[in-house]
């Protein structure tokens, strides 16, 4: 199951480039792996999971031909996920999957993304562009992959959207993407509690910053995550977890990051902009 993180970091990227804060100022000297932008991954050569608005910067340095992407599939709707602008300027056919809640309102932002004087010809414009909706727990095709949409505890710009994380199957293997998620409701550990996962992609937003949010994981509740995974037997402590889509807080680099994996009892690698996974049975 080949995988290239195209983008690790969380809304604002690192550095921060309206930031001028001592930590993000080291980023831009030293570079390397702390450099990350917004959160985008491409799975096998032909999908695109989240559009982000680096998407351009991230097909040039990886060297993707855009012309083999045959989907695009979306976690939510927030803007590091979703950048309409850059969605509406795709040329070739294109099917852009989204939670069914949000099919709606993406065909509307899409309409008023074109200019005034194209509204009169949109089919000509976007007409290529195929909105599918998603439902959660109905799995969908694209090529040799199975996506199973589940829901996250995680809001989208649209009103009352739930995020949703996935589960991938190809070649044998099985795969939980959880980037964005906050900690499963209940419902949603009891659906995964049946599978057996190779490895996980899981974000990691707060790292040891103990913010208030539920929508985004910080260390501890990441371990419960993993912890309830385990007792459900869908991984155990050698299957490799890599975490991703790290914010500004706690002003951590790359290595600091993985230092602090090093405490949890799992088997974590730390993702890093242009990472390239590669899974096979």
């Amino acid at each position: 199951m080949k995988t290239i993180f195209l983008g690790t970091g969380s809304a604002n990227g690192l550095p921060d480039v309206f930031c001028s804060c001592n930590y993000c100022n080291f980023l831009r000297k030293f570079k390397g792996k702390n450099i990350r932008k917004r959160s985008t991954f491409l799975l096998g050569e032909k999908i695109l999971l989240d559009f982000s608005p680096d998407i351009r910067t991230q097909i040039l340095e990886n060297e993707i031909d855009f012309t083999k992407i045959k989907g695009v599939v979306l976690s939510h709707t927030h803007n590091d996920h979703l950048d309409i602008q850059e969605l509406i300027k795709i040329k070739n056919p294109m099917d852009i999957y989204v939670n069914k809640s949000s099919e709606n309102w993406l065909k509307e932002q899409i309409k008023v993304g074109i200019k005034p004087k194209h509204q009169e010809n949109l089919k000509e414009k976007i007409g290529h562009l195929n909105i599918v909706p998603m439902e959660y727990h109905k799995p969908f095709a694209i090529d040799e992959f199975e996506i199973i949409p589940i829901e996250a505890k995680h809001t989208g710009l649209n009103v009352g959207e739930r995020g949703t994380n996935f589960v991938i199957k190809k070649d044998g293997l099985t795969r939980l993407h959880a980037s964005d998620t906050g900690v499963y409701p209940d419902h949603t550990f009891q659906f995964l509690k049946d599978f057996k996962f190779d490895d996980i992609i899981i974000e990691c937003t707060f790292l040891d910053f103990q913010k208030d949010n539920s929508d985004h994981l910080d260390i501890l509740s990441l371990n419960k995550v993993l912890n309830q995974l385990q007792e459900f037997k869908c991984i155990d402590e050698k299957t490799p977890i890599t975490v991703t889509h790290f914010g500004h807080d706690p002003k951590k680099t790359h290595q600091e990051i993985r230092e602090l994996m090093k405490l949890l009892n799992f088997n974590i690698s730390v993702a890093y902009d242009g990472m390239k996974l590669h899974y096979e049975k």
